[in-house]
């Protein structure tokens, strides 16, 4: 997961949710186009709720996040972690 505190959404790449071997069914569809810095648009599959677990043994938090799935096959990393994870911590 690569970590940008610029953006404001969390996000996960399709062929790492496939990976967790979750049901799709999951996935609420949402039809709002992400922009990025460049200005180029990508329109999501939908957001998932996902539990997350952050850091180790006692120094360990789990908490739910709200990840939008989008479809980058060649992506070098599962996806991003936004302000919201980040603020969750």
């Amino acid at each position: 997961m690569l970590v940008d505190t610029g953006s404001s959404t969390d996000i996960i790449y399709l062929n790492a949710f496939d990976k967790l071997t979750l049901p799709r069914n999951i996935i609420e569809h949402v039809r709002t186009p992400l922009t990025g810095f460049t200005g180029h648009s990508v329109y999501p599959l939908g957001v998932a709720r996902l539990w997350v677990t952050m850091g180790k043994g006692l120094m360990s938090t789990t908490f739910q996040a709200h990840f939008t799935v989008v479809d980058i096959p060649d992506s070098s990393y599962n996806g991003l972690i936004g302000r919201p994870i980040l603020i969750a911590m």
